[in-house]
C-alpha cells in the first residue's frame, strides 16, 4: 500500500494515514491518493483464492553479488531530510541511508542490536526509568567517520530541540540524554514508563555531528542534504550521511535517484543476522538500485507490465493487473501481509452513532463478502480487529490460544445473511429492538443476542461499556425524504420516537471518494448504502476529494461515517492504539474546526465508550508480554465498542522480475513498501 506519511496534512496527525482504497482508505505512515490496491472499473470477476504467505528459509552458500536493480514508484520523493519529511516515497530512499540504535525483525519482530549493542532498563517502578545501552565500535558514518557517543547525544538532544513532527511523540518521554557514569555509555532518563521505548526512543534515525552541528535546529527544515557532497576514495556523493549500506549518487526526484551500496556496511552481519532462518546475512548484495519515478500509478503499472523498465514496483499490482503479471514470463508475485486496516469511523457524537448497539447493527449490512471476493478478487481479506491477521502477539485469538481470523468471538458483526447477499432484516430489527448489544459476555442456552448466530464471549474477558441500548428502535411509516425515493423501502427506523432526520436535520452523512478515485469503493458504498436504506435507516452520500475529506474529518468533524484506511501501524500496539483510540487524540469541544486530531470518531471522550485505562496501561508496561496481554484487551474492546468497523486487510501482491533477481522475502509485512529496505538488503543477481 502506498502511504505518503504527512505530506498533505499536520506531521502531528496521523503518522500512518493513507488514502482511499476501495470503499476504505488512508495511513499513520503516511497520505496518498493511491488507490491502494483497487483496479480498474470493470465487471467483478472470481479469482482464485490468495493467501498469505510464510517466509522461506534462506538457502546455504554464497550468492552472485552486483547488478543494478531498478524500482519504480508513481510519486517523487519529497526531500532527503530524515528530520523534515515524512513521506513514504522519501524514506524509501532514507531507509538505505540512515541507520538506528535497534532493529526490528520483519519477521518475529522482536528488537536486535544494531548501532547500539546492548540496552537495559531501571527504577520503572520510580515511575521514571533509566535507560542505559552501549555503542557498536567500529562502524563508520557512509563518508567514512567513525560512529561516537558525541554522535549519539547530539542526535537526541539535536530531535529534543528541533521537535520535528515526525519524532515529536518519541522524543516527549525523553528528560534527558547523556555520557553514563557506569559502565554502560550513555544514560537515558525517560519521564515515564514506556514500554516498547527500544523500538521507539532507540530507534531514532542517527545524525552525524559533523555534519549537522551547523543545522539550526529552529530552521532544520530549510537543510538541503542532497547540497552537500562528500567524496570517499575519489568519487563524489550526495547527502545525506548516515549509518546506512547506501550513498546517494542521483538525486532528481521528478525523473530518478540512485542509490550506491557501499562495500564497508557491517550491520547486516551481526550475530541475529546470521542466525536467522528467514534471513541472508551480510547483504545488501546489489552494487545499487536505481529509483524510477512515473508520475502516476497507471503508468508504473504499465512500467512493470508492458515495457520491461523495472524490476519491482512500490507498493502492490492492482488487483485488475494480477492476470498480467501472472502471464508475464519472468516475472512473479511476492504476498506478505497488511501493517493495517481499511474501515468506516463513525462520528459518536451524533445520534444514534452514540450508540453501541447502533454501530454494531450497521455492521451486520455490510456484505463483506461482497467487498472481499467479487470486487477485491480475493486480494484483502476480512477484517474484525485493528491490528492486523500478522501482528498475532497482539491479536485476541493468541489470548486464547485460537486460530487468527476464525473465532467466532471475532465474527460477531460480519454480514447477516438471510440468502446470499441478502440481510437479514428481520434479525437485525428484532436485535436493535431487543437492546441489548453483544457486550462481551457470552450468551447462555437459548438467549442468543443476534438471532442465529452464537457469540461464546470475548476472548480476552473486555466488554463494552454500554451494557444496553442508549435508545429505543422502533419502525414506522417513511417520513424522511431520501427514503420516500428509494424503490421498496416501507418502514423507516425510529430513535425514541422520531426519524434521524428529525433529530439531526438531516439523513446520516456517509462520505465517498469521487467515483473516478475509488471506482471499488464507491460499488461496494452504494450495496452497503441500499441496504441500508432497506433497513429503514435514512443515509446520504457525500463525495468530496481525499484532501477535502482530511480537513472534513479531522479537523472540522463534519460526518457520520468516512471511509480510510490505516498502515503501518506498531507490531506493538500501544503506541497506534493510543495515536488512533486514546481520548487525548480526540477533539475537545472548542478545538472542532481548529485543530487536527486523529481520534475523529470522539472515542473516549466524555459520556462515550473508551480504553483510555487499557491504553495507558499498555503503553508503560515493560514487560512485553503483560503489554501484549493488555493490547489484545484494547484491541478487543475497540472491537465490542465499534467505533470503526474493520472492512478489510489487504493481502499484498507485489510484481517482481525472478528471471534477473532472486532472493526476494515473502511473508514479511507490506513486501513492497514499507519493508522494501529488507528486499534490498537480500535481493541478488539470479544464479
Amino acid at each position: 500500500m502506498s502511504d505518503d506519511d504527512t505530506t498533505a496534512t499536520s506531521s502531528k496527525r496521523r503518522p500512518f494515514l493513507k488514502a482511499g482504497a476501495g470503499a476504505v482508505a488512508v495511513s499513520l505512515a503516511g497520505c496518498t491518493g493511491d488507490e491502494g490496491g483497487e483496479g480498474t472499473e470493470t465487471e467483478p470477476q472470481g479469482t482464485e483464492e490468495i493467501t498469505e504467505s510464510t517466509p522461506e528459509e534462506v538457502g546455504e552458500g554464497d550468492v552472485p553479488e552486483g547488478g543494478s536493480f531498478r524500482f519504480g514508484m508513481s510519486n517523487p520523493p519529497e526531500g532527503v531530510n530524515p528530520m523534515a519529511t515524512s513521506s513514504s516515497y522519501s524514506w524509501t530512499v532514507l531507509s538505505e541511508i540512515m541507520g538506528y540504535g535497534t532493529a526490528l525483525d520483519p519477521v518475529t519482530f522482536d528488537v536486535h542490536p544494531s548501532a547500539y549493542t546492548d540496552w537495559t532498563v531501571e527504577n520503572v517502578d520510580s515511575g521514571e526509568p533509566d535507560v542505559y545501552f552501549n555503542i557498536r565500535e567500529g562502524i563508520t558514518w557512509s563518508d567514512g567517520e567513525e560512529f561516537t557517543v558525541d554522535d549519539v547525544l547530539f542526535t537526541y538532544n539535536f530531535i529534543m530541540e528541533a521537535n520535528p513532527g515526525r519524532y515529536a511523540s518519541t522524543i516527549a518521554p525523553v528528560e534527558t540524554v547523556e555520557e553514563a557514569d557506569n559502565d554502560w555509555d550513555v544514560h537515558l532518563k525517560l519521564a515515564n514508563p514506556v514500554g516498547t521505548y527500544d523500538s521507539q526512543q532507540l530507534q531514532l534515525p542517527l545524525l552525524p555531528e559533523h555534519r549537522w552541528s551547523d543545522v539550526s535546529p529552529e530552521n532544520f527544515t530549510e537543510y538541503q542534504p542532497q547540497e552537500n557532497t562528500y567524496e570517499v576514495d575519489g568519487q563524489e556523493y550526495l547527502g545525506p550521511v548516515g549509518l546506512g549500506p547506501g550513498r546517494l549518487t542521483r538525486y532528481e526526484p521528478d525523473t530518478s535517484v540512485e542509490i550506491e551500496y557501499r562495500d564497508d556496511y557491517t550491520l547486516n552481519d551481526l550475530e541475529w543476522y546470521q542466525e536467522h532462518e528467514n534471513l541472508r546475512a551480510g547483504g545488501p548484495f546489489l552494487d545499487n538500485v536505481r529509483f524510477n519515478i512515473y508520475g502516476s500509478s497507471d503508468a508504473l503499472q504499465q512500467a512493470f507490465i508492458s515495457e520491461d523498465a523495472i524490476d519491482a514496483l512500490y507498493g502492490s499490482v492492482l488487483p485488475a493487473n494480477i492476470p498480467d503479471v501472472e502471464e508475464k514470463e519472468g516475472a512473479r508475485i511476492v504476498t506478505g501481509s497488511d501493517t493495517g486496516y481499511a474501515h468506516y469511523s463513525f462520528e459518536m457524537r451524533t445520534t444514534p452513532f452514540d450508540d453501541t448497539i447502533f454501530r454494531q447493527a450497521v455492521g451486520l449490512v455490510y456484505d463483506h463478502i461482497y467487498w472481499i471476493d467479487q470486487l477485491n478478487r480475493g486480494t484483502v481479506q476480512r477484517g474484525a480487529f485493528t491490528m492486523p491477521p500478522g501482528y498475532t502477539a497482539v491479536r485476541p485469538e493468541t489470548e486464547i490460544d485460537a486460530e487468527i481470523n476464525e473465532h467466532p468471538a471475532s465474527k460477531a458483526f460480519d454480514f447477516l445473511e438471510d440468502q446470499p447477499g441478502v440481510p437479514d432484516y428481520a434479525a437485525i430489527k428484532d436485535f436493535l429492538r431487543g437492546g441489548v448489544p453483544i457486550t462481551g459476555e457470552a450468551a447462555e442456552g437459548d438467549n442468543q443476542v443476534i438471532p442465529g448466530r452464537d457469540y461464546p464471549g470475548s476472548m480476552t474477558g473486555v466488554t463494552t461499556d454500554d451494557m444496553e441500548a442508549r435508545h429505543e428502535y422502533t419502525w414506522g411509516s417513511v417520513e424522511s425524504d431520501i427514503l420516500a425515493d428509494e424503490p421498496g423501502v416501507e418502514e423507516e427506523i425510529r430513535v425514541n420516537g422520531e426519524t434521524i432526520t428529525e433529530i439531526n436535520g438531516q439523513p446520516l452523512q456517509i462520505l465517498m471518494y469521487p467515483p473516478q478515485d475509488s471506482p471499488l469503493g464507491t460499488q461496494m458504498l452504494e450495496d452497503w448504502v441500499s441496504k441500508l436504506k432497506a433497513l429503514g435507516i435514512p443515509v446520504e452520500r457525500n463525495v468530496m476529494t481525499f484532501n477535502t475529506m482530511l480537513t472534513e474529518v479531522y479537523t472540522n468533524v463534519n460526518f457520520g461515517a468516512f471511509p480510510m484506511s490505516w498502515t503501518n501501524l506498531s507490531p506493538f500496539a500501544a503506541p497506534s492504539l493510543e495515536a488512533l483510540f486514546h481520548s487525548s487524540q480526540a477533539h475537545s469541544p472548542d478545538e472542532i474546526g481548529e485543530t487536527d486530531a486523529n481520534n475523529a470518531m470522539g472515542y473516549g471522550t466524555e459520556g462515550l465508550p473508551g480504553a483510555d485505562d487499557l491504553i495507558d496501561e499498555a503503553l508503560q508496561t515493560m514487560d512485553t508480554e503483560e503489554r501484549n496481554s493488555v493490547a489484545r484487551q484494547v484491541v478487543e474492546k475497540i472491537y465490542l465498542d465499534a467505533p470503526s468497523q474493520i472492512n478489510s486487510h489487504e493481502i499484498p501482491q507485489w510484481p517482481v522480475n525472478e528471471a534477473d533477481f532472486e532472493g526476494y522475502v515473502s511473508g514479511i509485512p507490506s513486501p513492497g513498501d514499507s519493508y522494501v529496505s529488507v528486499q534490498f538488503s537480500q535481493i541478488h543477481q539470479a544464479e
